[in-house]
């Protein structure tokens, strides 16, 4: 097996309410943790660090999304040189939203799910998962389900997205949203290591207050 197998999530504060950036400085410290756990436990930190990936929510604000996709690769880079590794390029999942479904207008969601695959990938994420349109309305249907995947096939068969590594460099306007987010998810991820870690930050509440402020 060659992993990776931990997740720095930073799914269920987005749910939970949480900006880009709070998304961002939890799924850095889980990874993090994990970081800590493995090289802890006998394994060295070069192989550690190759254990874990991060996982992210898609929304449909497509150029914040852009940036925090962008941003949770720059963030990495910057803990494995803190740790004197050489960066390399970590893997990235992104999901559709929860929070942005809904239930009177389901079909609604299609639109939201499009966009929000859209900005994942034009983001650099290694995978997406599509959240099937009517999913806020319990178990999905088969034609449900057809749509999800096929979202996804639409944009690469017919706007060609695995065809550019990162369209999104050179704009001064994402460049400006990626470097802001990574100064704000940095500052909110010293927080949680000050606090002495995620799942200590947990423990004491931090982070469910500091998302509930929000």
């Amino acid at each position: 097996f060659t992993g990776p197998f931990c997740v720095g999530d930073g799914r269920p504060v987005h749910a939970a309410g949480a900006p880009e950036a709070q998304e961002l400085s939890f799924a850095l410290a889980n990874a993090v943790t994990y970081l800590r756990a493995l090289e802890a436990h006998g394994m060295s930190i070069e192989d550690a660090r190759r254990f874990i990936f991060f996982r992210l929510a898609a929304d449909q604000d497509q150029f914040l999304t852009i940036a925090k996709f962008r941003a949770i690769r720059n963030l990495w880079a910057r803990v494995e040189e803190a740790c004197g590794l050489e960066p390399s390029r970590a893997f990235v999942e992104g999901e559709t939203a929860w929070r942005m479904m809904t239930k009177r207008d389901p079909h609604g969601n299609i639109v939201r799910g499009t966009i929000a695959t859209l900005a994942a990938a034009v983001g650099g994420a290694d995978a997406v998962t599509v959240l099937p349109f009517s999913a806020a309305l319990g178990i999905p249907d088969s034609f449900a389900r057809r749509i999800a995947r096929n979202t996804q096939t639409i944009l690469i068969e017919e706007a060609n997205l695995h065809r550019v590594a990162d369209p999104a460099a050179g704009s001064g306007a994402i460049e400006y949203l990626t470097g802001q987010l990574c100064e704000k998810a940095w500052s909110l991820f010293q927080e949680i290591e000050r606090a002495g870690g995620s799942a200590k930050a947990l423990e004491a509440g931090l982070i469910q207050k500091a998302v509930a402020e929000i």
